[in-house]
């Protein structure tokens, strides 16, 4: 059934869901992990039933002036604002979502963040307070908090620590996370973290988990990973040669599960029942997502194989020109066994999409064939910001991502719904062909949703085709111009239609420009159309190209 915008305002939680969930006790944590038919999975310990991690990351940036970029000033001592982290909270668990992300020392020193400078070895207590009132504020909406530590904090003592043991052998992340003598400093903030917490008396039954790093990664160009030989100790106690990739290979694999084994076994010391987590960008192998020039180093293969960790959470945000199938394969979701996966970061980048509901549309799609990839957890970036980070938050314009991810919308995550305000591309489930292409612009990438290109291989005439899974109604075509420089271009439009012929439908002749939409509307929508493409006869001294290619049907 078709689903209306939710207003954003006055929302409480649906009556049978708060009907079914008792008191917390006193510590025990909400939430665990539990194999289900041979697969990992959480499971709310008050209802003895399976529980899927469904939220909104929560940040309140600003500007980080003399740093540049933003910082997070949700908890900071200066700025924490109670009765606004309650009106947000009620809005979110009111359209059905039960999980709240985060960000703990992304905030500037000066306002109060984690540290108290770089030679106060202690957490900051009041930030600490403020971490425990968020806690409490998410219990009281029958939320879980997954608690996500960036890094270490800025202007802090173990900051400096551990940049005080960086030598010629461990330099930058690979220091904090390698160095025999750097790692034990990783352990002693994460115990400052929790035992203040406890100290606190802190509502750790609404803790989710302790995110160890959000977004975990190496650097290619700082030592280890750019020696080229010489022997290498790392924290486990292991010797590597880095004249040998494999022994760089294992060396990242086994040191990373040392390292978050370690940490996670200091703070179930502390407490007990509860669960950690590491967080990851996405991998750039075997499939190219960044890029061949991409510096960061991510392996999570063996981690989420030989972790103890309780749950892996993962990044992806569509349009970047790689199918979702195939970052799934970069993470290793198949071979995942008994290990949750909760996708902890997923939006829209501003760039990439026009408007709050194609961002939406795209964020839904992601989210579905997440779930249907057997992904345990989804939790959305994010709630609001300030408009100026790049990407589209859940809030933005009339609320559209907050309304098409939200649980009262959508049950199961697995099923895409209809939305007034969505029109179905029939382009994105379609298979992508062409006369001609180049490595590096096939022709899938005219569908994928992203602003990479189909580029032929020669010159015109070339055309590039959409075939689809089953005849279909077209209400418009719309064709995205990549073109440099600018110039005249004749480019014909055909449609084919079940047991029928191609026939042309329109041509474009005109002078054309990067970035120009083409758009094609019948006067009365189209029915069983197959397949639908596009001849490029006329293009002097380019090779034919698009950045995409979108088939409407109007609203689901």
């Amino acid at each position: 059934m078709a689903a209306a915008m939710i207003i954003l305002s006055g929302c409480t939680a649906p009556e049978s869901e708060k009907e079914s969930r008792g008191p917390r006790s006193g510590g025990e944590h909400r939430i665990s992990v539990q194999t289900f038919d041979g697969q990992g999975g959480f499971v709310d310990n008050a209802s003895g039933e399976r529980f899927t991690p469904r939220g909104m990351n929560y940040n309140r940036w600003v500007t980080a002036n003399g740093r540049g970029g933003y910082a997070d000033d949700v908890l900071t001592v200066a700025h924490y604002e109670p009765e606004t982290v309650a009106a947000d909270l009620a809005q979110i668990r009111g359209l059905g979502f039960n999980t709240v992300r985060i960000l703990i020392d992304t905030c500037l020193p000066a306002s109060g963040c984690t540290g108290t400078g770089p030679s106060g070895h202690g957490v900051n207590g009041g930030y600490l307070d403020n971490l425990a009132d968020f806690l409490r504020i998410a219990g009281e909406n029958d939320m879980v908090v997954l608690v996500a530590s960036n890094t270490l904090p800025d202007d802090s003592w173990w900051l400096n620590e551990t940049g005080r043991m960086q030598d010629a052998d461990f330099q930058g992340a690979s220091n904090e996370f390698l160095n025999p003598t750097a790692v034990p400093i990783y352990v002693d903030y994460w115990r400052g973290l929790v035992q203040g917490l406890v100290d606190r008396g802190a509502p750790l039954e609404n803790v989710l988990g302790y995110e160890l790093r959000q977004e975990h990664h190496f650097w290619l160009n700082e030592a280890p990973l750019a020696l080229e030989g010489g022997l290498v100790t790392t924290a486990n106690g292991r010797t590597y040669d880095m004249s040998i990739q494999d022994d760089k290979d294992r060396m990242i694999d086994e040191g990373l599960v040392y390292w978050a084994d370690l940490l996670r076994d200091e703070i179930r010391s502390i407490d007990a029942g509860a669960l950690v987590t590491v967080g990851f960008f996405t991998p750039n192998y075997p499939n190219q997502v960044q890029g061949p020039e991409e510096l960061r180093l991510v392996r999570t293969h063996y981690f989420i194989q030989n972790a103890s960790v309780d749950f892996v959470d993962i990044h992806h945000y569509p349009g970047n020109g790689v199918k979702d199938a195939q970052v799934w394969e970069n993470f290793g979701i198949a071979d995942a066994g008994t290990m949750p996966i909760v996708l902890g970061e997923y939006g829209a980048y501003r760039h990439w999409y026009p408007d709050e509901a194609t961002a939406a549309a795209a964020v839904m799609q992601l989210e579905v064939d997440a779930c249907r990839a057997g992904i345990d957890g989804f939790i959305v970036w994010a709630w609001r910001g300030d408009g100026n980070l790049g990407e589209y938050y859940a809030t933005d314009g009339d609320g559209e991502i907050a309304t098409v991810t939200a649980p009262v919308n959508r049950p199961d995550p697995c099923e895409p719904g209809t939305f007034d305000f969505i029109r179905v591309d029939l382009a994105r489930t379609a298979t992508a062909s062409a006369s001609s292409e180049r490595e590096g612009a096939e022709a899938w990438r005219v569908n994928d949703g992203s602003p990479k290109i189909w580029n032929a291989a020669g010159s015109a005439p070339q055309w590039v085709q959409l075939d689809f899974e089953e005849p279909a109604t077209v209400e418009s075509i719309e064709l995205v111009v990549a073109q440099f420089p600018s110039g005249p271009s004749v480019h014909e439009l055909w449609i084919q239609l079940a047991g029928d012929e191609f026939r042309r439908v329109t041509v474009f002749d005109e002078v054309t420009v990067d970035g120009v939409v083409l758009r094609w509307e019948p006067e009365t929508p189209v029915s069983s159309v197959v397949r639908v493409r596009v001849v490029t006869t006329s293009l002097p001294g380019l090779d034919p190209a698009w950045s995409e290619l979108m088939v409407y049907s109007g609203s689901g």
